[in-house]
């Protein structure tokens, strides 16, 4: 009898349960799992569309310790805020933690923290569809999810934003909603600046990238975790439906809505220019990046602490912009990483495991802002990041450090000087091989799982890549090299055709021949601005003027043209007795697309050798 009653209130549970989501879609049905308390909701937008979320509390010990109100993690994802597993495994454990983390879930919740993950509009299990990524009506969403937040017995009225890539972006963008309740945003491996450092650095569409990216959140948005192959076509049923919703109708519904969703891939195979209108939209690209709503972001006074990594493709350069342009940015980490991160990528490290405890210094930030304990962040300097080649922290008031510069000049011969009068005059031909790539454990392969490495993100001895590059050679240093910034290039050159893309990249080669990574730039010459002295930091609004309709200017073949830009940054030091190495290719096979021109050759004009530079700013 005592076992017939169980499963009679076990089933009195779940129509409970079922009445209650179909009869108030606002508060969760809470279910223990472990000490902790989970519950999902669909909270309806103000337009009436329903909108996942997941709630997880700590347990009762540490809600009682906190006086039973605790401040909230809030994420806003397009990754599906959690998973649903086949039959049994759902057994073992529901839900199955997405996008975010258990472990990261439990670590906040064990300090004192609510955890609210939302199904961004068109995604996961939320209605609607999507237009675009970032747009306002994702940011508006939020907001009201936010406003329900505050009002909940268990929040103490504090909200912290972060997230790793996508949710890290979303987390500083809605500092932009100007919601008093927000009080601290961690982004975390975040895009700035949506068209530069992302889908086109340097005005290069990153192609395949954009496109395994596009067909990763076209399955998820349909709920096929068989795209994944592996343990996910395996385990993974799809994507979470909320509490009450047993049959999952409401799910499949959402899913229906879903295939309105707009196709990212072949949507930007239409965009050269940031400021081109979004052909769905009518908006540029420019509309749904972060740098594009600063103004609110700085009202908002919410500060910030952002974390990125040297080896994270392009966002390495949103870490200092976001540093360099708001003001309201308390702490910047930046380490020898790639995206998350989830490898340590430094050619001198020993081991790809990331030794630093991120998440721990992402808890003490939020102590400070949302619980008013700073005891953990008083010896905290501004800006901490990571020397490659030293391999040691550095610890500033501002990035770069560096305080002078030392120059470099390119001469025919196919070697760097120091002293100009010592370059050979002329010119040099390149043959521009369409089949050099940077291969496949490269800074581009870590932005997103389906695109990464086999292995892990980090570069080997690069000198068979250099046999489809030019490569210009220093004699070996005489002292060590301490490069802290953007290493300029300015490079007069000739082409054959009006559509041409440089590709520079930076190595250091050691006296047994092994060459190792620095940095890299790429430009479409199309998007050349006339040339800015002072460097990328003091003309950063010039840089984000780049890449606008009205300033791309075909190339007039065999036209000398200067070639200047400013590579990703980096804080590097090469060893005396070293070479320097700097390479120039025209395409990059693995992670770029090519024009439609594809020119054939490069001229390099070494004429006149004072100009032709390359110009390593110099840490202290």
């Amino acid at each position: 009898m005592r076992g017939l009653w169980k499963i009679f209130l076990f089933g009195f549970w779940l129509v409970f349960c079922d009445r209650a989501g179909a009869q108030s879609d606002i508060q969760p049905c809470w279910r223990k799992r472990g000490h902790y308390l989970y519950g999902s909701l669909y909270f309806p937008a103000s337009d009436g569309t329903r909108l996942a979320v997941d709630v997880h509390l700590p347990g009762k010990k540490i809600l009682r310790k906190n006086g039973g109100r605790v401040p909230a993690v809030f994420y806003l994802t397009r990754y599906v805020r959690s998973l649903e597993l086949k039959w049994p495994y759902r057994w073992l454990k529901d839900p199955y933690f997405g996008q975010v983390p258990e472990k990261e879930i439990r670590y906040f919740n064990d300090n004192g923290y609510a955890v609210v993950i939302m199904d961004a509009r068109g995604s996961g299990a939320s209605f609607g569809k999507r237009d675009m990524d970032f747009s306002e009506q994702e940011l508006e969403d939020a907001r009201e999810v936010l406003d329900w937040i505050v009002r909940q017995s268990w929040c103490s009225g504090k909200i912290g934003t972060t997230g790793v890539s996508y949710l890290g972006t979303t987390a500083e963008l809605l500092l932009a909603t100007g919601h008093p309740a927000l009080k601290a945003c961690v982004p975390r491996s975040a895009i700035f600046d949506l068209y530069a450092d992302m889908a086109f650095p340097g005005g290069v569409r990153q192609g395949p990238f954009v496109d395994i990216w596009g067909a990763t959140t076209r399955a998820l948005d349909r709920s096929d975790f068989s795209f994944f192959g592996g343990k996910a076509k395996k385990f993974v049923r799809g994507a979470h439906p909320v509490t009450g919703d047993r049959r999952r109708k409401q799910l499949q519904e959402a899913l229906r809505q879903h295939s309105g969703n707009y196709d990212v891939y072949s949507e930007l195979k239409r965009v050269i220019c940031r400021d081109e209108l979004h052909p769905t939209l009518g908006l540029p690209l420019n509309s749904f990046s972060v740098h594009s709503r600063l103004e609110k972001i700085i009202q908002s006074g919410v500060p910030i602490f952002r974390i990125g990594g040297w080896y994270d493709g392009a966002l390495s350069s949103s870490v200092v912009k976001g540093l360099w342009q708001n003001p309201n940015t308390r702490y910047v980490l930046l380490g020898p990483w790639d995206h998350g991160p989830r490898d340590a990528a430094s050619p001198y490290g020993w081991s790809p495991q990331v030794q630093e405890n991120v998440l721990e210094q992402v808890r003490l930030f939020l102590d400070a802002t949302l619980k008013g304990d700073s005891s953990g962040i008083l010896s905290w300097p501004k800006v901490r990041f990571f020397n490659v080649g030293r391999e040691r922290w550095v610890e500033a008031s501002c990035w770069p450090v560096a305080d002078s510069v030392t120059r470099w000049f390119f001469s025919a011969d196919s070697t760097l000087q120091q002293d100009f009068w010592l370059c050979r005059a002329g010119s040099l031909n390149y043959g521009v091989d369409y089949s050099a790539h940077t291969g496949g454990g490269s800074r581009w392969n870590s932005q997103t799982p389906a695109y990464r490495y086999t292995t892990h993100t980090g570069y080997p001895d690069r000198a068979d890549h250099l046999k489809k590059y030019l490569t210009f050679r220093s004699a070996p240093l005489r002292d060590s090299l301490w490069i802290d910034g953007h290493i300029r290039i300015q490079l007069p050159m000739y082409f054959d055709n009006s559509d041409p893309q440089v590709f520079v990249y930076v190595d250091e080669e050691d006296p047994q021949g092994r060459v190792r990574y620095i940095s890299e730039g790429m430009l479409r010459i199309a998007h050349r601005q006339p040339f800015v002295s002072g460097g990328l930091q003091s003309n950063v609004a010039a840089s984000q003027a780049m890449f606008c309709l009205q300033n791309f200017r075909p190339v007039k073949p065999l036209e000398r043209e200067w070639v200047i830009m400013d590579l990703l940054p980096i804080s590097y030091t090469v060893p005396a007795g070293h070479r320097l190495l700097i390479s120039i290719a025209g395409a990059d096979s693995a992670h770029f697309d090519n024009t439609d021109a594809r020119p054939s050759k490069f001229v390099l004009d070494f004429n006149s050798p004072r100009e032709a530079q390359v110009i390593f700013p110099v840490g202290k």
